[in-house]
């Protein structure tokens, strides 16, 4: 995608290579580490259920919030490049990030429907939160690809995944009006 530089953004560009940040995109991968954190908790939740409390406290941030409290050099020039990015950029960016954001929330939640760490997770529900860091992965990887300005390769399938239709199946044959799961349907994934 050929994409059209306004004057201030083509002044600005020389100074983002140099901080480490994508004079394509306007943008610095270091906002990855804000989701790269809870994926590597997630990713030892199967094998060390406790773990999953912490990611209980895990919630969205922002770009511009994880600049501004993070230790990045240019964090405000970081801040100031977002705001100026070209707009096909930032709106992929923007749903991409919100798309994980929704993704690893959900997680989370499920995480607390079967999380018994006297008993440990079912196989299933194992399998379930390693598909669902699959899941993440890939769009950090779309995510990482809009980084570095890649918009042509940043198409995703938002066609629900398998683990997706199956949790929601799980949650309408539980009847209960809000989709919590019964306790016997939550039993049985320790089993």
């Amino acid at each position: 995608m050929q994409i059209d530089y306004t004057a201030e953004q083509a002044a600005l560009q020389p100074k983002l290579a140099s901080a480490n940040i994508n004079p394509t995109s306007f943008l610095a991968t270091d906002y990855l580490n804000h989701f790269n954190e809870i994926v590597m908790l997630m990713e030892m939740v199967p094998d060390m259920p406790d773990i999953a409390e912490e990611t209980y406290e895990w919630q969205p941030k922002s770009y511009q919030q994880h600049f501004a409290d993070s230790g990045f050099t240019a964090k405000d020039l970081a801040i100031e490049a977002f705001e100026k990015a070209p707009d096909p950029i930032k709106t992929r960016f923007t749903k991409v990030c919100s798309d994980i954001d929704e993704l690893v929330l959900k997680t989370i939640e499920a995480l607390k429907l079967v999380n018994a760490p006297e008993r440990g997770l079912s196989p299933q529900a194992s399998d379930f939160i390693r598909s669902r860091i699959a899941e993440i992965q890939h769009l950090l990887m779309l995510l990482n690809q809009v980084i570095h300005g890649k918009l042509e390769d940043a198409v995703e399938d938002t066609t629900p995944t398998f683990e997706e239709a199956s949790m929601a199946a799980m949650m309408e044959e539980s009847g209960d009006e809000e989709g919590a799961q019964s306790q016997e349907d939550i039993d049985k994934l320790f089993d």
